[in-house]
């Protein structure tokens, strides 16, 4: 049996309006590798609704730990939006990380836990506590670039590196309610002192298929 946690990005679920065709589709890949004896724990990201609140609350003199609960409050919507669209094959945990059990679960939905985390950095605890196979972030990118892709058009793929050199480059960045970046560093730490592999692509549903099943993906491989 393999487990495979997704950290699975708010800009995905709901990149300005909710990404129903992305949701069918991953909702179907899943279903599909149960039959080949794979469990999976998806961590739901909040994305631009998260940061809009979080801002927002920001913005009125609320306290940075509020406003990083209700961020925490959208990833727990987008969660129970893809569990009732898995129906019986899926079961919510917004539970400690650090404790989750499979319990004999095909599928297990989670979100934000707690101010000063991300999801993930949820995701990277489950990746830990449940002995997984490997952890894979989707976000609106394909992977890991040497520099901000966004920003320059010259950013080039790296398509595979060890974490101590993930670290180097992207280790120092500030955390901050809402933080819209390619991996939480704290995320970073976790998965590089408990060997976590992580594979970093896009939605793209062809791409995630060849993944899974070991074949050659657009992405990066950080170990």
């Amino acid at each position: 049996m393999k487990k495979v946690v997704f950290s699975l990005g708010g800009s995905v679920i709901v990149p300005g309006q909710v990404n129903e065709k992305f949701l069918i589709k991953f909702g179907g890949l899943l279903l599909n590798f149960l039959k080949r004896d794979y469990r999976f724990v998806v961590v739901c990201g909040g994305g631009k609704i998260c940061r809009d609140y979080i801002n927002a609350a920001l913005n009125l003199g609320i306290s940075e730990k509020k406003a990083h609960i209700l961020g925490i409050e959208v990833t727990k919507l987008n969660a129970m939006l893809l569990y009732f669209l898995l129906k019986n094959y899926a079961f919510l945990d917004f539970g400690d990380p650090r404790k989750v059990k499979m319990r004999g679960r095909k599928i297990i939905i989670s979100a934000g836990y707690k101010p000063g985390w991300n999801t993930d950095v949820d995701a990277a605890y489950i990746c830990k506590a449940l002995n997984c196979d490997f952890l894979i972030n989707i976000s609106n990118t394909i992977g890991v670039y040497d520099k901000d892709p966004r920003k320059n058009k010259d950013a080039k793929l790296i398509e595979e590196m060890r974490w101590k050199e993930f670290l180097n480059r992207f280790g120092n960045v500030k955390v901050v309610p809402g933080l819209n970046f390619i991996f939480h560093p704290l995320a970073a730490r976790i998965c590089a002192r408990n060997n976590i592999n992580v594979f970093f692509v896009s939605s793209d549903i062809r791409n995630l298929r060849n993944l899974l099943n070991g074949k050659k993906f657009i992405g990066t491989r950080v170990h």
